[in-house]
């Protein structure tokens, strides 16, 4: 369901194409975002994240990026700025591959993430967030956050209002056997 909520825009052609870019973008800049915006002890992990990233391991990926989320708090707004990022290459990676578990974690985390960036600092979140558009789209497609997060949210939303409607239906028919029986 959300893959197909995801792709409502993309093709799978583009959406392999939308990976690539969020993969050259985030190598390209990644080690410029991510060197320089961790704090110390987070450094290393970021260099960590960049490295998978760059040579496609995405389960590294994924394992770095929840350490690093198990700290939300203690993340600066650069680093959360990665960390979304990072979750948004993740949601389309598992929605290419077909994982809605893994797309559905990851959309959430990067709305998480994102948030988070926008509770610390918006004024800082926001010129992080347009910088990062900006580099990626002097790499021919730019990839804004922003807008991707909002839509991960609205998709989220309607994930979560069926989710709800099929658990009320499923209450509601287990009620109807049951009563219908007794009479």
């Amino acid at each position: 369901m959300i893959e197909t909520i995801i792709f409502f825009t993309y093709s799978q052609k583009n959406s392999m194409y939308m990976i690539k870019r969020i993969l050259i973008f985030m190598a390209v800049s990644g080690l410029l975002f991510l060197g320089v915006s961790c704090a110390q002890e987070q450094e290393k992990q970021c260099r960590e994240i960049t490295d998978a990233i760059s040579s496609q391991d995405f389960d590294k990926v994924t394992n770095l990026c929840d350490k690093l989320y198990q700290k939300l708090p203690d993340c600066s707004v650069k680093t959360l700025g990665d960390l979304t990022l990072s979750y948004i290459t993740l949601a389309f990676v598992g929605a290419t591959t077909g994982n809605q578990t893994a797309t559905e974690q990851s959309m959430r985390r990067a709305v998480d993430c994102y948030d988070e960036a926008m509770k610390k600092d918006p004024a800082e979140a926001n010129a992080l967030w347009e910088k990062m558009s900006a580099e990626s789209g002097s790499l021919g497609q730019p990839i804004n956050p922003s807008n991707i997060v909002e839509t991960f949210r609205q998709t989220l939303g309607e994930y979560d209002a069926q989710q709800a409607a099929m658990r009320t239906a499923v209450v509601a028919g287990d009620d109807v056997p049951a009563t219908a029986g007794s009479r």
